[in-house]
Order: structure tokens, then sequence, then C-alpha cells
């Protein structure tokens, strides 16, 4: 949807992805710097033992981690029901059709919210399994400790069917050979992180490499839209807003201590439908006017 003022979008939206950016590196100093001590006056005690807030770990298949994984399964088959619903047709046979940067931005997203769940689901079973190396032990120094075949077991397959798939939806602009290349780098950096941070790091590195992504690969066209400036002010910043709640109130808030983690996930795959739908409704109303119109000739 573009705009009379071609710069204004443009410059909303970039100015949007430069602060997720910013916010980012905040988060990941700060965690760098206090995460190995009791986390200061910043960081929750309980939230900095998991890296998570998983209020009940105690029921396989069922922790926390399991349940984030199954409410985002449905909740982003749901959003590629409705997305696929409404590309078609609505009730009254009548084409509506968002714009297609609309809709490739929600389809990657709800994508990528799989490539999410498929990370809980991952975790919960390395857990399950005593497969996880302890929270302040890094995954590079649990491979050290570990025979060739145990190691290349457990390293091999994150690069091909994990990073390169999930830089690849939230960096769908990006060159095939620069996804592999910036998945390595951020495979590699996964390597040195205390493995209770993994998580952390690995959404802190794809939501940077989303703004990169749109900042500097996506068309100028498109970022003359009110779709590239109402991406980050929708999903991505709100995301970053919850990550911040998870990890300071984590035993202090009613919402985290019943909920936990699983509201960071809700927010997160709800907020690519719901820009969807925005956009649907644009579209609905913009024809209904026309509608109007013509019968007023």
């Amino acid at each position: 949807m573009k705009n009379n003022d071609d710069s204004t979008y443009r410059t909303i939206g970039h100015s949007l992805h430069a602060l997720n950016l910013l916010n980012i590196a905040l988060y990941g100093g700060l965690l760098h710097r206090y995460g190995k001590d009791d986390g200061g006056d910043i960081f929750d005690k309980a939230w900095l033992k998991e890296g998570f807030c998983l209020p009940d770990e105690s029921t396989p298949f069922w922790t926390r981690h399991d349940l984030s994984g199954y409410l985002m399964v449905v909740m982003a088959l749901l959003g590629l029901t409705i997305r696929h619903y409404l590309s078609n047709k609505n009730s009254t046979s009548t084409m509506i059709l968002v714009s297609e940067q609309a809709d490739q931005l929600t389809y990657w997203a709800l994508l990528g919210a799989l490539g999410h769940a498929s990370g809980h689901f991952i975790l919960s079973n390395a857990k399950r399994h005593k497969f996880l190396p302890p929270g302040d032990v890094t995954f590079l120094d649990d491979l050290k400790q570990s025979s060739f075949l145990v190691g290349l077991g457990k390293a091999g397959p994150g690069y091909p069917l994990f990073w390169i798939p999930l830089v690849k939806t939230y960096m769908r602009n990006t060159a095939g050979n620069r996804v592999a290349l910036i998945a390595l780098l951020f495979n590699l950096g996964s390597l040195i992180v205390p493995s209770r941070f993994g998580f952390s790091y690995a959404q802190a590195v794809l939501f940077g490499g989303m703004s990169i992504d749109q900042i500097f690969y996506v068309p100028q066209d498109q970022q003359n839209t009110l779709e590239y400036a109402l991406w980050p002010l929708l999903t991505t910043l709100p995301n970053g807003a919850w990550a911040w709640f998870e990890c300071m109130a984590c035993t202090t808030h009613p919402w985290m201590i019943q909920y936990g983690h699983i509201l960071y996930d809700a927010y997160m795959v709800s907020s690519y439908t719901l820009f969807y739908l925005f956009f649907w409704w644009m579209e609905y109303r913009k024809q209904q006017v026309g509608l109007a119109a013509k019968k007023m000739m």
C-alpha cells in the first residue's frame, strides 16, 4: 500500500528496524555482563537459571517447552489456514486479495513460527533425555568432552536442518549463498553461548537478521509502503518488549508466574495473523467503498 510521500513509510520502517537492532544489542550486552552473576537488578533470578520463564517442568511431554511448541504449531497452522481461505474468496465469492508484500511477510513468518516450535520440541527432548549440557556449559565445551561421533551427532544436523531453514524464513529477501553464510556464522556463535541462553541467542540473531534483511535487501519500492512500516511496529518490537518482560518479571508478575514463556510465543504467532487480517480488512473496506460509489453513479 503506497504512500503519496514515498519517503515517509521507508523512514518509519528503517527507524523501527534500527530500534530493534539497538534493543537486541542492549539485551545481549546486558546479558553478557550480568548473565554469569546474579543478574544485578535487571534479570529475574529464576529466568537466569533456565533462560526461560518455565513454571512447570515436571510432566513429560507437557512441560512449558512442549506446551509452547504445541501452541505455536496450532496457531501457525490456523494462521496459514486463514491466509489460504481469505486469499481465495470470501463468503460473497468476491475476491479480496491483500498485497503480495503483506501476504509474503505473513507466510514466511508463520513458517518461521513452526521452526520456532521445533526448537521448543528439540529442547524438551534434550532435557527429557538429559542430552542438554548444564546451563553454564557452552555447547563448544560440551562437544570437546564428547567423542567424535557423539559430537557429530549433536552438532551436525543443526546447520542444515535448523539454522539454514530458519534464517531463510527471517531473511527471505537475502540471496541463498548469503543466507548459508549467515546461518553458518549464527551456528558457530551459538557454540560459545551458555546452553541456558541458547534459545535467547537464537531469537536475538534471527530477529536481528530479519531487520538487516528488511533494511538492506527489500527493494526500495516495497519499503515505501504501509506494510514495511507496520511490520516492525506490530510484530518485531512488541516481541522484543515481551522478551524483556519475561526475563525481568518471571517470578514477580502474575501473568508470568501463571503462563511464563507461552505468552511470548502466543503474541509472536498471533501478531503475524493479525498483520495479515489488518491488510485484508483494508482491502475489504476499499472494495466496499468502491462498490458503494458505483451504486451512486
